[in-house]
């Protein structure tokens, strides 16, 4: 009644080394020249005009932009120092998401070669985009490992990257974590050592090549150090623990797993601590910390966005949070029920006494199938991760009630220090686990085709072809989503500059030092204890008006949107609009200099109530916002020219 292992392959047939070797060549670049095409499909307008448009306009994705943008255009010995915004103190790219391993190669390329500075950014976003075609790359190797039949591959290989939690990163605008590559890359090298390993052959390339893989993602962005390092230190962990209850060598795994994890962390934060000269200025703690919004919720595995039109059947009625983002998508959810119709099925027949062949195929063991031993140990090593990303308390009966989630490793190593606490958006932990899960069933999909291959079964074939549809339909349906929800001009060139550079009109070079936007907003310290809190976060239109101003003009902003931001920074330029003006240490720091002010009177004359209404709990803070018109007065500063609700003030410190 069931199928026996000896009639399934647990691997691709056997074929001559050469013609195997040619054949996987060309299902690779089948793939790549694939999603190539889907890319450009979909991302067209980007790609085909380049600077004249952005992915995205708003919330952290301009921030990135506008950070990377006046990185390119500063001098190479101004380092890593970035002087785009928080004028005078600047701030190091490591804290602006804009990928150290993208940008700097970037700054060096347009510093030598400066015909092409107008298109920096536009080269970032296609190494962005681009990760989609070498994640198909990467995902048709690993699925061909698995033994997958060569449609299915390429299918799931096109497939997988466009509904992957990092895609849906793009809308928001956080490139560095929409690049799949840095999850994919390592896994490919995991997979290519547990293969050598278990076959007794060299290993030492596939050490090597996991300790950069793993270090280059980090550089992309930190997280992916917690993310990628963390999954990799549960595998080894569980794959030693494997090997010691089996009574075979261990030591030898386990002490190569103990360098490649401490070479990483020294080649990372290690390497941080001495770049950034900051480091002990900034919090060791970082706030939102298991905020509901930032953790991921159960049921966003079986909720898509609206953009999905095929629906599970079973849903959660509340939206889904962009930190949670986990939906399994269509082929895995409904193909899973489909092995559980087949299952009930099949027990049906044993208990009828029916002599009729089963439909679902018997699994090789993990003692002698090698795939089915690797996906197990990566999944039971997303387990840990997945716990972190539900955060250390999960809330009950809407609230009412709170679990302490006891399993969660993070919650323990919290009550050691804060520093865990920079992890702060835990719904990200939960990547590992959505690929173990997707990868998994891919590899028992590609069993069951086999197991009605062989059976001439052609209506269990159709039905598994019918349920790879359903990704593909899943994929378009994103395509379509990514089509009309980016690709939007690019706010930091011309001509959407054009009414600033009106404004602003012509400047002397090198005359002021630096632009002081009203209202003012400096986004990303942290609260001290016993200290007033000075963040404000900026309402995005007037943030994107002083990115266009710091653009047009080439000056540095006194005001900050990043992360980390040491909090002496953020008191130092908050307090200058206390009576009095600007204290001794932030007037040491500015030079002779005037200053060029920029004010929109709309937050000031009711027309715009954002700052008010953010602030109306922060009196203080309230206060120093409402001191803006005082402020220029009391400076005796001199306006310049004035359209509409926008004025232009030249500012003097300390006269």
């Amino acid at each position: 009644m069931s199928f026996s292992t000896s009639e399934m392959p647990a691997v691709l047939p056997a074929r001559p080394p050469r013609q195997g070797w040619r054949r996987g060549s060309l299902l690779v670049l089948a793939g790549g020249l694939l999603q190539l095409v889907l890319l450009l499909v979909t991302y067209g307008k980007l790609l085909l005009h380049p600077g004249q448009y952005l992915l995205v306009s708003h919330y952290d994705g301009i921030k990135s932009y506008y950070s990377l943008a006046t990185f390119l255009r500063q001098p190479l010995r101004e380092g890593m120092l970035q002087h785009g915004h928080n004028y005078p103190f600047g701030e190091y790219i490591y804290y602006t998401d804009i990928s150290p391993l993208v940008s700097v190669p970037l700054h060096v390329l347009v510093q030598l070669v400066p015909a092409l500075a107008p298109y920096g950014v536009y080269l970032y976003d296609v190494v962005t985009l681009g990760g989609l075609v070498v994640s198909t790359l990467l995902l048709v190797s690993i699925l061909r490992r698995l033994a997958l039949p060569a449609w299915l591959a390429l299918v799931l290989a096109l497939v997988l990257p466009w509904l992957s939690p990092q895609a849906f990163r793009l809308n928001v605008g956080h490139m560095s974590l929409s690049y799949t590559p840095a999850v994919l890359l390592p896994l490919w090298l995991l997979q290519g050592l547990y293969g050598a390993w278990r076959a007794g052959r060299p290993t030492g390339r596939w050490w090597v090549g996991l300790g950069l893989a793993t270090t280059a993602a980090t550089w992309l962005h930190f997280y992916y150090l917690g993310i990628v390092g963390g999954w990799l230190g549960a595998f080894f962990l569980v794959w030693i623990g494997r090997e010691a209850l089996a009574h075979r060598p261990w030591r030898r795994l386990a002490g190569r797993a103990a360098a490649l994890l401490s070479l990483v962390a020294v080649f990372t934060f290690g390497l941080l601590q001495v770049l950034d000269k900051r480091h002990g200025e900034r919090p060791t703690g970082s706030g939102g910390y298991d905020w509901i919004e930032w953790k991921f919720q159960f049921g966003t595995l079986f909720h898509g966005h609206d953009f999905y039109k095929i629906r599970f059947f079973l849903e959660r009625t509340a939206p889904v949070p962009y930190e949670s983002t986990a939906y399994l998508g269509a082929f895995v959810l409904y193909g899973l029920v489909v092995v559980g119709i087949l299952a009930l099925v099949a027990r049906h027949q044993r208990r009828q006494g029916l002599a009729e062949p089963g439909l679902l195929p018997t699994l090789p063991s993990a003692a002698t199938d090698g795939n089915r031993a690797f996906l197990g140990m990566l999944l039971l090593a997303a387990v840990p991760l997945a716990l972190a990303a539900l955060g250390e308390s999960l809330d009950v009966d809407n609230g009412n009630y709170s679990l302490h989630n006891y399993l969660n490793p993070f919650l323990w190593v919290h009550k050691v220090t804060d520093r865990i606490t920079q992890f702060r958006a835990l719904g990200r932990f939960i990547w590992p686990f959505w690929w173990s899960v997707v990868l998994g069933f891919a590899w028992y999909a590609g069993q069951a085709w086999r197991l009605a291959q062989a059976r001439q079964l052609r209506w269990l074939q159709g039905l598994w072809v019918v349920l790879a549809g359903l990704g593909v339909v899943d994929m378009l349906n994103a395509q379509h989503h990514y089509t009309t929800v980016t690709q939007v001009s690019n706010l930091l060139a011309a001509p959407a500059t054009d009414e600033v550079r009106q404004l602003v009109g012509w400047l002397k070079p090198g005359y002021y030092q630096a632009l002081l936007p009203f209202p003012f907003y400096h986004s990303g310290s942290e609260p001290k204890e016993g200290e007033l809190y000075y963040n404000v976060d900026p309402d995005d239109p007037h943030c994107n008006r002083t990115y266009q101003l710091g653009m047009v003009t080439g000056l540095p902003l006194m005001s900050h949107k990043a992360t980390r931001t040491p909090y002496y920074q953020a008191r130092e330029l908050m307090t200058m609009f206390q009576a009095g003006g600007p204290g001794p240490d932030l007037l040491g720091r500015l030079d002779k200099r005037p200053i060029l002010v920029y004010l929109d009177t709309t937050y000031y004359n009711g027309g715009n109530n954002y700052y008010r209404d953010l602030l109306k709990d922060r009196p203080e803070m309230l206060g120093l916002f409402n001191r803006a018109p005082d402020f220029i007065r009391e400076q005796h500063m001199r306006r310049l020219t004035h359209q509409g609700p926008y004025s232009l003030y030249e500012w003097q410190p300390g006269k």
